[in-house]
């Protein structure tokens, strides 16, 4: 996919997100201002393949070939803030070293396996989405809330890297069921409706988890100078 083809086909959707979907979107919650798509799927943590999620993203567009996505855990009422995914194309991907591939999953299964869906778009318009766009991106996710906390009444501990699904009988069948009947969709017909979508290679790097690699954060005390450097010493960032 060509990085201008992201700014293209999303803008497809733009005359369906405000009134036709976010408006019916459980939880009462809307996602940031300015989405122009709005996502669920479903991600595991790094080193813990039973630790299943089920994720809404609401998505904006940062650049030609950068998509910026706030994430929600579906399964706690209200629905918290879990983290966030940057999804980028493959020509950005293929910028990355590898260390940093190592923080990446593909998207190629989750699109083509029915998982990854846009809940109250037309098929059309998912179809869309999901072979000029999606299907041959690339995610980096963290989430802040923790699955293990996820009934803490706040965001306790270190966050923690999630991947995505890349073959069959990786997740729980009941847990697909499940968020299909939240949504009113069926992941084996959205499967089959996009049989047509050609699977692009997956760039090396990308789901490290499959080599057996266990990515996870921690934190690190050390000690340094408490003081603050005077105002002639400082330099500043400048946001724009």
């Amino acid at each position: 996919m060509y990085p201008q083809q992201l700014i293209f086909a999303l803008s497809a959707v733009l005359t369906f997100l405000p009134l036709g979907v976010l408006a019916t979107l459980p939880f009462g919650h809307y996602g940031p201002e300015g989405a122009v798509l709005f996502l669920n799927g479903f991600h595991f943590v790094s080193g813990h393949s039973d630790w299943e999620i089920s994720a809404n993203h609401y998505c904006v567009i940062i650049a030609d070939d950068i998509l910026q996505c706030a994430i929600y855990n579906t399964a706690t009422t209200p629905a918290r803030l879990a983290g966030i995914e940057y999804i980028i194309t493959t020509e950005a991907f293929e910028t990355l070293d590898y260390e940093e591939r190592q923080l990446w999953h593909s998207h190629v299964y989750e699109v083509t396996s029915g998982f990854l869906i846009e809940p109250g778009l037309p098929s059309s318009v998912d179809h869309t989405i999901m072979k000029d766009v999606l299907v041959g991106t690339y995610g980096k996710t963290f989430h802040t809330w923790r699955y293990d906390q996820q009934n803490s009444s706040y965001p306790i501990g270190i966050p923690e890297l999630v991947m995505g699904y890349t073959g069959d009988d990786q997740i729980t069948p009941d847990f697909v069921t499940k968020r299909d009947e939240m949504f009113g969709v069926n992941t084996t017909e959205i499967k089959e409706s996009r049989c047509d979508i050609s699977h692009p290679p997956i760039l090396a790097g990308a789901d490290s988890w499959k080599y057996g690699y266990v990515l996870s954060l921690g934190i690190v005390n050390q000690t340094s100078n408490t003081t603050f450097p005077s105002h002639g010493e400082k330099q500043a960032v400048l946001s724009h």
